[in-house]
């Protein structure tokens, strides 16, 4: 696919007013320069996240999240950065320009886009049908039986596909579109050189990916015919182990909210979406894939189970707790009522108020995993705990945390009949350091050194006249990390002309640097009061640590032979520069 150039990237960027992209996620009050607000990316009572509207940038200094316009859109909205830019372009009525591409690229592109248009069209065939047609009236009257008012219907685009073998070919072929196309998309097949459509006589579900797009469809059968179900067939957009249906509509519900409810059915999405419970997706059956739930992650990493109460949703559900565990996402588990599916319950009377309850008390994926091994269990035999309590032990160190942990040892004593001390015993060969939480373990601990590094740069930019005679005579040895290194040469190129000159390299097209950037802008738009006395001492401070680094390196190569070679000169030197940068610190004398 063809890249969007750098100079529309530019454009979008330039059009975009930071402050109204946030608005719906958060509310900002000035506070000098920038803005703040509770961050939208992590629970907080006070407020830590600020935005700068000139720059464009956010961090939050309570969870150390920050970026630029793109990567705000990107994770609130769950998109890729050429998604995102797309998305503002058209917010902000930007037209994109293209690198120039192959002809081949542009041929797959152009199929691709047919394609898209043909199953969009297909589509709307098919809602049309539903509303319109006699021939879908028992279509019409299921979906009144089973409660569903029209505005769902709508909503999902559900349609009916006529029992004739060849009305949508016929109907597509009107408009220009070939056997080949038809075949392609997944919405015919041929049978003696002859296209014929592939869904007849079915209640049909659009499947659609996070932009609404739609990629294939789902098709019910209202009698006895088998199948029950129908879907599309693999082809070059439709892949049903990693869609999940639903997802079009449930996108920002999942966003705002923060969290998602994964359900078995069509119309188990479609009974909460009635109920305004928006942020619902289904897994199209109880195999529920890794790859439907990398997808999911992008929009939410609080996922709930709602899957059927029968075996087969219960074997599915343990399937899916593995995979979400290998994902680091925080999962719970709604445990329904024996008998009823989602859709069951949306449709009593106290169904939104009882489906709130079960929510509220659902187990964390460490209980609930609890208690299924232990009800699994022959737990009045010594052999059946002695199992039991071995595979526990592989359940155990995935807590969330140490108060999780103990409160499950608890239950797990109380369930063997042993004492807590005594369960804590016969587990202690497992591995409980590889207790915590998946984002504390992600988050990196930043050294001293980068911690100096990167407070000196947000000085810089606060302190630009005083900077530039530091910047001008430093090299990347002053700087420990990749991302300290890009930031430095980025600001020093902002600072090589006039105070508030914008660089040739906007934030959001730097490697490396991206991650560190916003942080240092908000921090030199903080308004903390600090004097340009703060950069000297820090400033000395890198100077002190990158010759240490050098001592030490020269340390490593000497031999007690070196006693009168230009190494061991030139190690005295430095230690002697060393001496008096430290005795500066010291004494707060800064001017050399």
């Amino acid at each position: 696919m063809a890249l969007i150039r750098q100079s529309s990237i530019q454009a979008v960027r330039d059009a975009c007013d930071m402050l109204e992209i946030v608005a719906p996620y958060t509310t900002l009050k000035k506070t000098g320069a920038n803005y703040m607000g509770r961050c939208p990316f992590h629970g907080e009572k006070t407020a830590s996240f600020s935005v700068d509207p000139v720059e464009k940038v956010y961090y939050c200094f309570g969870c150390g999240e920050g970026g630029n316009v793109f990567t705000f859109v990107e994770k609130k909205e769950g998109l890729d950065f050429a998604d995102a830019v797309r998305m503002l372009a058209d917010k902000y009525v930007v037209r994109l320009e293209f690198e120039q591409s192959s002809p081949g690229q542009e041929e797959r592109l152009r199929r691709r886009e047919r394609t898209l248009s043909l199953l969009d069209q297909a589509a709307t065939y098919y809602s049309r049908y539903l509303r319109e047609s006699k021939s879908a009236a028992a279509a019409r009257d299921y979906l009144k039986r089973r409660g569903f008012q029209p505005e769902v219907v709508e909503r999902f685009r559900l349609g009916f596909s006529p029992a004739g073998g060849q009305s949508l070919t016929q109907a597509a072929a009107g408009k220009g579109y070939s056997p080949a196309e038809l075949l392609g998309a997944g919405l015919s097949s041929s049978r003696n050189g002859r296209a014929y459509d592939r869904f007849r006589g079915r209640l049909m579900f659009p499947f659609t990916d996070h932009r609404g797009r739609v990629l294939g469809f789902g098709a019910r059968v209202l009698d006895d015919s088998k199948p029950k179900y129908l879907n599309s067939p693999e082809t070059d957009l439709y892949h049903k182990s990693s869609l999940v249906f639903g997802l079009g509509n449930a996108r920002q519900a999942i966003t705002r909210a923060d969290c998602v409810y994964i359900v078995e059915g069509y119309t188990d999405v479609l009974a909460l979406s009635q109920a305004n419970i928006e942020n619902a997706v289904a897994s199209m059956g109880t195999a529920l894939t890794e790859q439907q739930l990398r997808e999911i992650s992008r929009f939410t990493k609080n996922v709930y189970l709602a899957f059927d109460a029968d075996a087969a949703g219960q074997k599915a559900m343990l399937r899916a707790l593995k995979l979400a565990r290998a994902l680091a996402l925080s999962v719970r588990v709604v445990q329904m009522p024996a008998g009823r599916d989602p859709a069951d319950l949306m449709m009593m009377d106290d169904g939104p108020a009882a489906f709130g309850k079960l929510v509220a008390g659902a187990p964390s994926l460490l209980q609930y995993q609890v208690q299924a091994e232990l009800s699994g269990a022959d737990l009045d035999s010594a052999e059946g705990r002695s199992r039991a309590l071995d595979l526990l032990k592989e359940i155990i160190p995935e807590a969330a945390g140490s108060l999780e942990r103990d409160e499950q040892l608890r239950v797990i004593a109380d369930r063997l009949r042993l004492s807590p001390e005594n369960v804590a015993y016969l587990m202690e060969s497992t591995n409980f350091a590889r207790s915590g939480s998946g984002e504390e373990a992600r988050r990196r601990v930043l050294s001293h050194e980068e911690i100096i590094e990167r407070d000196f740069l947000s000085q810089c930019l606060a302190h630009p006249g005083e900077a530039r005679r530091y910047l001008r005579d430093m090299t990347d040895a002053y700087f420990t990390t990749a991302p300290t290194r890009s930031a430095f040469h980025w600001v020093r190129e902002r600072l090589g002309g006039q105070t508030g000159s914008v660089p040739a390299t906007p934030v959001s097209d730097l490697d490396g640097a991206g991650s560190v950037l916003p942080e240092l802008l908000i921090r030199s738009n903080a308004g903390d009061g600090s004097s340009a006395g703060a950069l000297h001492e820090l400033y000395f401070r890198l100077s002190e640590a990158e010759i240490s680094r050098r001592i030490n390196a020269l340390k490593k190569n000497l031999t007690d032979d070196d006693d009168d070679s230009e190494n061991f000169r030139e190690l005295c030197r430095l230690e002697a520069h060393r001496r008096e940068i430290i005795e500066l610190i010291q004494a707060g004398a800064y001017e050399t």
